[in-house]
C-alpha cells in the first residue's frame, strides 16, 4: 500500500534491520575481523594454497631436473606392502574382483611410513569410487591431505597432481590460473608427468592462450626430452610429432626412433602412431614417417599398442629390437601369438633363488 509522506512498513522493517546489522557490524568488526584473518592465515599455510610464481609460457629457458633427486628414501618395509598393493591392483585382475579393501590397507601402511608413490596411489584410491574405501576415509580432504603430505615431502609428482585438483575443482578457489602455476612448479622439480604436459602445450607453432597453446620450441623441447629421459614413454609420442615436422628424411628417423624408444618405455600412444605410420598413414602427402607401408611391422605394433593400453604404463619392454627393431634391420620370425611378442620384448626377469 502506498502512503503519502511516510515510509511503507515493509521499507520501515527493512531499514530497520540494516541499521541493526551496520550495528552489529561496528560492535563485532574488531572480533570477526581477526577471526577471518586466523582462518585465511590457516588456509595459505595449507600446501594446497602454496603462493607459487604465475605459469609464464613465454619463458626463455628450462632447466632439467629429475624426479629422483627430490623424492624422499623409500622403507624397504613400505615398499613390500605398496608392492603388493600393486599385485593385488594388476590390470589383469577384474576391477570388480580386486580386493580393494586390502589394496587400501596396504596402501595406507606404506603411506603411513612416507612411501611417496603409496600416498599419491591412496590419493587416488580415495576419490575414484571404487568400494573397499572405509567410508570415515571416502572425503575428498582426505586424498588432498595425502597429496600435501607428498608435497611437504618434496615430491614432485605431487605437485602435479595438486595442480589437476585445482584444475578440477577440487581444491576450493581452484582454476586453471592456480593449476597451471602447479604445473610449473611440478615441472622445475623433476615431474616428468608435469614436464610432459607443459611441453605439449608449449610445442605449438604459434600463441592461441584460448585455446590452451603457446609457440615456444626452445622450452618445449627440453622439457619433454628431459620426461623421455626419466623414462616417461609418453613424452615420445609429442617429441615424434615436434621432431618430424622439418619433413626431411634425417627429421622422419629421428621422429621414428623417438617413437621407437617410447614404445620401450610403455607408451600405449607411441605403439598406435607407429601402427599408423607404418599402415601407410599420410603416405600420398610426404607426412608419412618411414616412407613406405610394412604391414608386418604395423601388425606387431598394433599388437603392442593393446597390451600397452592394457597395462597403463606397467609393462615395459627394453629388448623390443629383438622381436621388433626399426627398418632397415630385417623383422625377426615370430609365431603370430600376442605373448609371445609380448616375452620376447619385455625385460628378463632372472629365476628365484632357491630357498
Amino acid at each position: 500500500m502506498k502512503t503519502t509522506g511516510s515510509i511503507s512498513v515493509a521499507r520501515l522493517g527493512r531499514l530497520l534491520i540494516t541499521a541493526l546489522c551496520l550495528y552489529a557490524t561496528s560492535v563485532q568488526a574488531g572480533p570477526f575481523t581477526s577471526l577471518t584473518d586466523k582462518l585465511t592465515a590457516t588456509m595459505s599455510n595449507q600446501p594446497r594454497y602454496e603462493k607459487l610464481p604465475l605459469f609464464d609460457p613465454h619463458r626463455k629457458s628450462f632447466t632439467c631436473v629429475y624426479q629422483d633427486q627430490h623424492v624422499p628414501a623409500i622403507d624397504p618395509q613400505a615398499e613390500a606392502w605398496f608392492q603388493q598393493a600393486l599385485a593385488l591392483d594388476s590390470p589383469d585382475i577384474y576391477y570388480k574382483e580386486r580386493d580393494y579393501p586390502k589394496i587400501y590397507e596396504l596402501y595406507l601402511r606404506a603411506a603411513e611410513r612416507n612411501h611417496w608413490k603409496a600416498m599419491l596411489n591412496l590419493a587416488s584410491l580415495i576419490i575414484s569410487g571404487y568400494p573397499g574405501v572405509p567410508d570415515r576415509d571416502q572425503d575428498p580432504e582426505r586424498a588432498i591431505g595425502w597429496v600435501e603430505k607428498a608435497m611437504q615431502l618434496g615430491v614432485p609428482d605431487a605437485y602435479d597432481v595438486m595442480g589437476t585438483y585445482h584444475q578440477n575443482g577440487m581444491v576450493r578457489g581452484g582454476d586453471a590460473t592456480s593449476a597451471y602455476a602447479f604445473f610449473q612448479r611440478a615441472a622445475e622439480m623433476g615431474s616428468p608427468s608435469a614436464q610432459a604436459f607443459l611441453g605439449e602445450k608449449l610445442d605449438a607453432a604459434y600463441d592461441n592462450p584460448s585455446e590452451g597453446f603457446w609457440g615456444n620450441l626452445p622450452v618445449a623441447v627440453p622439457m619433454l626430452e628431459c620426461a623421455l629421459a626419466q623414462g616417461y614413454g609418453d613424452a615420445a609420442a609429442e617429441l615424434g610429432f615436434v621432431y618430424a615436422r622439418p619433413r626431411t628424411p634425417e627429421a622422419k628417423l629421428r621422429a621414428l626412433k623417438a617413437l621407437h624408444e617410447g614404445v620401450k618405455l610403455g607408451s600405449a600412444k607411441c605403439a598406435s602412431a607407429l601402427f599408423t605410420e607404418f599402415d601407410g598413414f599420410n603416405l600420398t602427402n610426404d607426412r608419412n614417417l618411414p616412407g613406405h607401408i610394412d604391414k608386418a611391422r604395423a601388425e606387431r605394433y598394433s599388437m603392442l599398442a593393446r597390451a600397452l593400453e592394457h597395462y597403463d604404463g606397467r609393462l615395459k619392454l627394453p629388448n623390443l629390437d629383438k622381436i621388433l627393431p626399426l627398418p632397415p634391420a630385417p623383422l625377426p620370425k615370430w609365431d603370430g601369438n600376442k605373448q609371445t611378442l609380448i616375452d620376447a620384448a619385455k625385460a628378463v626377469t632372472p629365476p628365484p633363488h632357491p630357498a
